[in-house]
């Protein structure tokens, strides 16, 4: 039987949706008054929200690194942010991520209800990247450009470049050495931060589409055990 987005009731609320920025239907068979749809709606994206939290990333991020940690007692996260932390700082991998994830863009693209228990919900996933540089000279380019840049910080934080400092210390200088990593931790994500905003500004995002299974549980509509094809 053909799709129909939503139906009479639905022209009562087409305002909301638009404003929401993604489609909704219905299948004919399906009756849903306004009220409800909003409701369920509103559940759905709490779901979407939830599975893509930063939690749900460093779980993913995790998953990934199952097979760098074969052997391990330890998960791959947690040796990540051990190798991290140990030359930039215990909070570098936490920084890094709350940076990275603040430009991650989740959209509902569709929520497509297939009857009153099931529903698929059609999400489209952005993360900023300047595709313009992906060229091995532009590249090189650009690795020079962030060179200059975190020596222009370096120098402003500490009152040398990175080539004077190294220079100024003993290799068996230990909290000297630390301290020379947790600043290049901070420039970096400075200007990480810095180039995923101007990114951001000029739209330059790449990314991926998903189709979540949404089911209605005891009254309440879950995404469970999401495919996300890692």
């Amino acid at each position: 039987m053909k799709k129909i987005i939503l139906g009479l009731s639905v022209l009562l609320s087409l305002g909301t949706f638009a404003k929401e920025k993604y489609q909704v239907e219905v299948e004919p068979a399906v009756k849903f008054n306004q009220s409800i749809l909003s409701d369920y709606n509103s559940q759905i994206e709490k779901e979407v929200s939830r599975i893509y939290s930063k939690e749900e990333m460093f779980g993913i991020m995790n998953k990934m690194m199952k097979g760098v940690s074969a052997g391990s007692q330890k998960d791959g996260e947690n040796q990540i942010k051990e190798i991290m932390g140990s030359f930039f700082g215990e909070d570098y991998f936490s920084k890094m991520m709350d940076t990275m994830y603040k430009y991650y863009k989740i959209d509902i693209e569709k929520i497509d209800y297939i009857n009153g228990e099931k529903a698929y919900v059609k999400v489209k996933l952005g993360f900023p990247v300047n595709t313009d540089e992906m060229s091995i000279d532009k590249m090189f380019e650009k690795s020079e450009e962030m060179l200059k840049k975190m020596n222009e910080a370096f120098k402003k934080k500490t009152g040398k470049t990175m080539e004077e400092y190294q220079k100024s210390i003993s290799q068996n200088d230990e909290k000297a050495i630390k301290k020379y990593f947790k600043i290049m931790g901070e420039i970096q994500i400075e200007i990480m931060d810095e180039e995923m905003a101007k990114m951001t500004k000029n739209g330059k995002y790449v990314g991926r589409k998903e189709i979540l299974e949404a089911n209605k549980k005891n009254e309440k509509w879950v995404i469970e055990n999401p495919n996300f094809g890692y």
